[in-house]
């Protein structure tokens, strides 16, 4: 995979010569944000292969590292592997699917522990690899209820569909032994099962004793065994990561969007494979599977038309946040492209963000970086541009072009996501892709005037050259 912005390779200028000159300058250095999208895709090949990539990768370099070394999958994982398939890197994919599929029998201890539910999955926030038990409960940030987990994992291995077809997926020795099989058919075998279970768990979530009536209000009616015309499911227990509503005594919540989203998204995945794949009876489920989503909750949107973070009346949005999980229709799910509506209300939730938290909780590069996905996906090519000035002039990258957390020059702690998130960020802005849909140049910045790319993978099964 290539790509360059014209002859800007920055000649005989070292790192540290780049990243000096970039604190100073008013636009992004052409040459830096080239070898800083080459030393990504360098980083993630040397991290592929077993598994998805730690918070650190693999370089930590001490006994007690940030977060412990841990997986981290409320935004983490997610960004790291954003430009994994469409850059090209079929070792990662085969290792992130490695990584998940070693976590199914916890996720579904996590979603019969948690909820009472059989034949559904729940993920863990964090995860060291190999367990992934739900062990974190707590008030301030109750994991337990993070329901839009298995959605927001399990996309990228959709999106490797997409990008690759029906391949077979060999398994390590463990995998191999667990599964009864050395290699398993990633459509059928895989993401058929995985996506059923993820349905499974919204179906079971969802019950008509709790419920919006007609006009959105949120109402319990016990013993209530089915929803009349017009109302819809209260999805409940609820939790988006890691936020709360204004004058809220909680962070367990009702409604959040990212669990509307999720649900939407996860939905649509496994009605695509069930067409696809034509299995018997696939007719009869989708119909069920697109009744379940047509009866999830509506979006809400507050006073300036922004995307509410909680479709519910009475919270009050809190944009003095890092996280927008809120955005999940535009990032990584697909739903702006189809309705200007929401993708204008979720323009206008990132403004709010953005203004509102403006040196208040704005310098974890995770924030940033997701940011700029979603802008991507919005087709905002010059936000797009600054807000890559702005990590770039931050800071946040060491000689090496290997990033750490925060853009405060704290140098706090070594962090991969904005460096993998670079390359996921570049490869939307040059093409965006779903479904039959091949966009080129979608996000373009005005200042980029010349360059080229080759190599990026569509969702399409296609490959741009």
């Amino acid at each position: 995979l290539e790509f360059s912005l014209g002859d800007t390779d920055g000649g005989d200028a070292s790192n540290e010569q780049l990243l000096r000159e970039q604190r100073t300058n008013d636009e992004l250095l052409d040459a830096l944000i080239e070898r800083a999208y080459a030393q990504g895709r360098y980083a993630m090949i040397c991290n592929s292969g077993s598994s998805a990539p730690r918070l650190c990768g693999l370089w930590t370099g001490e006994w007690n590292p940030g977060w412990s070394g841990a997986y981290t999958m409320d935004a983490n994982v997610n960004i790291q592997v954003s430009g994994m398939n469409t850059g090209h890197i079929s070792d990662m994919a085969v290792g992130y699917i490695h990584f998940i599929l070693k976590q199914i029998d916890d996720w579904e201890d996590n979603a019969r522990m948690t909820y009472g539910m059989t034949d559904a999955i729940q993920i863990p926030v964090n995860t060291d690899g190999d367990v992934a038990v739900m062990v974190e409960y707590d008030h301030l940030f109750p994991f337990e209820y993070w329901n839009a987990g298995a959605s927001w994992m399990l996309l990228p291995i959709f999106e490797y569909w997409q990008c690759r077809g029906d391949v077979k997926i060999p398994l390590t020795e463990e995998l191999a032994g667990r599964y009864g099989s050395r290699k398993l058919g990633l459509e059928r075998e895989i993401l058929l099962p995985l996506l059923r279970k993820q349905a499974n768990f919204w179906e079971q979530l969802c019950t008509p004793e709790y419920y919006m009536d007609r006009e959105g209000n949120a109402r319990y009616q016990k013993g209530k065994k089915e929803l009349n015309e017009g109302e819809r499911y209260l999805i409940i227990p609820s939790y988006s990561p890691e936020n709360m509503p204004l004058k809220y005594e909680s962070r367990i919540t009702a409604n959040a969007a990212m669990d509307i989203a999720a649900a939407r998204d996860g939905l649509r995945m496994l009605n695509i494979v069930l067409k696809d794949l034509a299995v018997k009876g696939w007719e009869e489920e989708t119909e069920k599977w697109d009744a379940l989503a047509k009866r999830l909750p509506e979006y809400m949107y507050d006073d300036t038309g922004a995307l509410r973070e909680w479709s519910m009346k009475g919270y009050e949005e809190n944009n003095a946040h890092r996280h927008i999980s809120h955005l999940y229709c535009a990032w990584p799910a697909y739903e702006t492209q189809k309705n200007k509506e929401l993708a204008r209300a979720c323009e206008i939730a990132l403004g709010n963000r953005n203004r509102e938290n403006a040196g208040i909780d704005d310098t974890a590069s995770h924030g940033w970086i997701h940011k700029a996905l979603v802008e991507a996906r919005l087709k905002h090519g010059d936000e797009v541009y600054e807000i890559l000035r702005h990590i770039a002039s931050s800071g946040i990258f060491f000689s090496s072009l290997m990033t750490h957390h925060n853009t405060d020059d704290s140098r706090a702690v070594y962090c991969t996501d904005t460096l993998y998130g670079i390359v996921g960020i570049v490869n939307e802005m040059l093409v965006y892709s779903d479904e039959g849909v091949v966009e080129i140049l979608p996000a373009l910045p005005s200042k980029w005037k010349k360059g080229s790319a080759k190599g990026i993978l569509a969702r399409t099964r296609a490959e741009i050259t």
